[in-house]
């Protein structure tokens, strides 16, 4: 690889930016924790009220996942090329295995490995998709699933108290999607962008940034113009906020922390949510951590040492899904997970490779 190649270009930001990144996190809540935590109290916090509650919890996220497989089965079900409708266990092995290298690694590998996967399953079916078409339907779910979101925590401030700061933070990431999937739903199938987004010096760069996300979805938003397929999509989205925010729910449940209800359950959802969204640590641990004990301590009054205790639990019940299913999906699979970890950096370089080539054909 030559010195002036992309990849060589990032890897400076790779070996020293996220770790240097990450060891700020790590001390910034580290030091928070030191400062809130009772120490002493945190052992005794690890009671429990209802230990069945756990198995609730385990269960709504559990459901959670397998709303989200139906989701992206209805994107992908609906891409052009394709000759006949996935079956379901194509795409939700792949999807277990994403959601167990999600959990487990810092980076968003996840996303590329279940891409991996499901192209492969694909193919052994005769259906040749590239791995840049399955990405696109993988963005197409995740925005589809954040938008289902936000109507969802409207819903819960409409009727439960939900602090300013959610309703902003909502607000602000509803609006960005939604803005970004109407568009993509109105434009012309004949044209890459509309026109007020191809205009002007001013946007070039902006534009080839657009561009890049429009050919990520191309193939992926056209079939949800049909109001069946989209509700195909978006009613099992809906569905995965529901069962998380009943998992959520349940954890409080079993801690008894009553007190901070459904209302609670849904600003944790709120916060939870955004910090999974930024990966910094394998897990997301500490941010997790910090997520979930910032609001319950400021909001509702539970302890440092009850909220800490709260929030490793929670974690764990959402990563046993991850982990331990994700793992029983790697062996069917029957691939290493360093195998399978290197395949998805290679693809991740080379899809990054390929937009510093265009951006550098591209010019200023």
């Amino acid at each position: 690889m030559s010195v002036g190649s992309p990849a060589a270009r990032r890897s400076p930001l790779r070996r020293f930016g996220w770790p240097a990144a990450r060891v700020v996190v790590i001390g910034a809540v580290a030091a928070l924790a030191v400062w809130r935590v009772d120490w002493d109290a945190l052992s005794g916090a690890f009671r429990l009220e209802n230990t069945w509650m756990l198995v609730v919890a385990f269960l709504a996220n559990f459901a959670s996942v397998l709303l989200k497989g139906l989701a992206w089965k209805g994107v992908v079900d609906g891409l052009p090329t394709l000759k006949h409708p996935t079956r379901f266990r194509d795409l939700f092995s792949p999807l277990m295995v994403g959601f167990l290298f999600n959990t487990v690694l810092a980076a968003r590998l996840g996303e590329i490995a279940k891409v991996l996967l499901a192209r492969r399953r694909l193919a052994r079916r005769g259906e040749s998709v590239p791995t840049t078409v399955l990405l696109g339907t993988v963005v197409v779910e995740n925005l589809v699933s954040t938008v289902a979101w936000v109507l969802l925590v409207f819903g819960i401030g409409i009727f439960l108290p939900l602090p300013s700061y959610a309703w902003i933070i909502t607000t602000v990431l509803g609006t960005v999607c939604l803005t970004i999937l109407l568009v993509a739903l109105l434009r012309s199938p004949g044209r890459q962008l509309p026109p007020w987004l191809n205009t002007g010096p001013l946007w070039a760069r902006a534009t080839r940034a657009v561009h890049r996300l429009w050919g990520a979805v191309r193939e992926s938003h056209l079939a949800l113009r049909d109001p069946r397929r989209m509700a195909k999509v978006a009613i099992p989205s809906f569905g995965t906020w529901l069962a998380q925010w009943a998992g959520i729910y349940a954890t409080l449940q079993a801690f008894g922390l009553e007190q901070v209800g459904w209302g609670g359950a849904g600003l944790l959802l709120v916060t939870v949510t955004l910090a999974q969204t930024f990966p910094v640590l394998p897990g997301n641990l500490v941010v997790f951590q910090a997520a979930a004990v910032v609001p319950l301590t400021a909001s509702y009054g539970v302890s440092a040492a009850d909220a800490l205790a709260f929030s490793i639990v929670l974690q764990a019940t959402e990563a046993a899904v991850g982990v331990a299913v994700g793992f029983v999906f790697l062996l069917i699979e029957g691939v290493g997970f360093r195998e399978l970890r290197r395949e998805a950096e290679e693809e991740e370089r080379e899809i990054e490779a390929a937009e510093q080539t265009a951006d550098t054909l591209a010019g200023p």
